[in-house]
């Protein structure tokens, strides 16, 4: 257990109250919304694939909200999964001041409204947002990137960049929604918010496997439209790679800090301007995100289909591709060092762990 499981820990014991907004702007009051269940006449309509909440489109007196309310038991059995809707609330309680600081708040336009959030009461009521499907275009990217580095700069790293967390508005603009595994980090000095221990971690990566790398594996176009929207991508990163540097080198950032994300600058611009290197950092990265979200899912055994595509991605690719895996440094943490039989088996076998553990 790391030291903010600990807090969470002793928080969660304490009994304490932990509010966010003003129960003035509630419709009901919020022992009502604690109450509610999909046969509350106010509920439009209910969501029930939340891993750690149950999800309600509510309307009263003629006004939409999203009704979030704590799960007595997260699907997700890990400890981040338990506390993650007290981390949510922590979240909501900080860009409830940042947003309400003139001189950041357009930073963070993209962050869905926090109506009222209790924690004891297991609820947080936000602004409706219709939830049109996220598609990685220049101006969304672009809008994404920069939050991310803004929520960066604040001390606030984002891991989970999935598709549900990523809304758009009936005037197509991102809404940020789930902050359940949003967590706090020193920017100036970590890398995220496992410090300086896992460098593989960053804002790019985080969109690429918990987004991008299951929307290229669902795309209707063939392989070389997929490398073309994972350049607009990689477009989008290297300007927000620009700022971040820019920020870091004028805020005293460390040394540490400064050398990993001008690396990382540096291979994407190499890769934009050679399409070959660019097909090359895709086929990695893409194997990169499918080992990293395969893993996640196995650990909460929290699978679903998109687990067992991965997996068969995967397979794929070490089949196919093994020695320039090998080259490219993508095989990390327990694949290092795994000849293309052995990976070929764990694989199979990971396969055979997602199906098991399917929502």
């Amino acid at each position: 257990m790391n030291q903010r499981q600990r807090a969470q820990q002793l928080f969660e014991k304490s009994g304490k109250p932990f509010i966010v907004g003003d129960k003035r702007h509630c419709p009901i009051s919020p022992s009502e919304l604690a109450q509610t269940t999909s046969d509350s006449y106010y509920v439009v309509e209910s969501f029930d694939g939340g891993l750690t909440a149950e999800v309600f489109h509510i309307r009263i007196d003629g006004k939409d909200y999203t009704l979030k309310k704590k799960r007595p038991t997260a699907r997700v059995q890990n400890l981040d999964g338990e506390y993650s809707f007290l981390n949510e609330v922590q979240r909501r309680a900080d860009f409830h001041k940042l947003k309400n600081d003139p001189t950041r708040a357009n930073d963070f336009r993209c962050i869905v409204e926090t109506v009222y959030a209790d924690y004891r009461l297991g609820v947080i009521l936000s602004e409706w947002i219709e939830g049109t499907p996220f598609e990685p275009t220049p101006k969304l990217l672009s809008d994404l990137f920069s939050t991310l580095a803004s929520c960066e700069q604040a001390g606030l790293f984002e891991w989970d960049l999935c598709s549900g967390n990523l809304l758009l508005d009936d005037n197509n603009q991102l809404k940020l929604f789930d902050f359940g595994y949003m967590y706090p980090f020193e920017p100036r000095h970590e890398f995220n918010s496992d410090g300086i221990n896992a460098p593989l971690f960053q804002f790019c990566e985080r969109f690429e496997t918990r987004f991008f790398s299951g929307w290229a594996l669902e795309y209707s176009g063939n392989v070389q439209d997929r490398i073309s929207v994972f350049r607009t991508v990689k477009q989008a990163a290297y300007i927000a790679l620009e700022a971040k540097l820019a920020w870091l080198k004028k805020e005293n950032g460390s040394d540490e800090v400064i050398a990993l994300t001008e690396s990382l600058r540096n291979r994407y611009q190499q890769a934009l301007d050679d399409r070959a290197l660019l097909e090359q950092l895709y086929l990695v990265e893409m194997f990169r995100s499918h080992v990293l979200d395969i893993e996640d899912d196995l650990h909460g055994k929290s699978c679903t289909p998109m687990t067992i595509k991965r997996a068969e991605a995967v397979l794929e690719m070490i089949a196919q591709h093994f020695t320039l895996l090998a080259d490219q440094g993508a095989l990390f943490f327990d694949n290092e060092g795994k000849t293309q039989k052995e990976l070929i088996d764990i694989y199979q076998h990971k396969r055979i762990l997602a199906e098991k553990y399917q929502l």
